[in-house]
């Protein structure tokens, strides 16, 4: 629906991802509020402006995935000094052997613009 009202039939948490193979998603859940903000601020102002969308939101287009590629490759590209500095965020904590929030953004986004894929960006505060 273009309309600016939700489907009622619509589940954002079910719905975005049936029927997707794994290797195109990243999901990743934190225990802290605002896990968006949290990674803007290890990610700093200047980075965090490259990413397309609002706070983690977005719906884009195989073209848009494509355009605004060189932007989040730049955004999520680290020095081992950034690197070290960013994993050291209090927030960041993950199991051993889930993919960091860090590395699975880009992968996704890669894989997207790689198979002509448009991308859907979702960011829940679930209580």
């Amino acid at each position: 629906m273009c309309d600016g009202t939700a489907d009622p039939a619509f589940h954002v948490v079910d719905d975005v991802w049936q029927g997707q193979s794994l290797d195109g998603m990243f999901i990743s859940v934190h225990s802290k509020q605002y896990a968006v903000a949290s990674l803007f601020h290890a990610l700093g102002p200047d980075r965090a402006a490259l990413l397309p969308g609002w706070c983690g939101n977005f719906l884009l287009t195989s073209a848009e995935v494509r355009t605004y590629l060189p932007r989040v490759e730049h955004a999520l590209s680290f020095s081992t000094a950034e690197r070290a500095l960013a994993d050291a965020q209090d927030w960041l904590h993950y199991a051993k052997g889930e993919e960091s929030v860090l590395d699975g953004p880009l992968r996704v986004w890669r894989a997207a613009a790689q198979s002509g894929l448009g991308l859907c960006g979702v960011a829940l505060h679930l209580s």
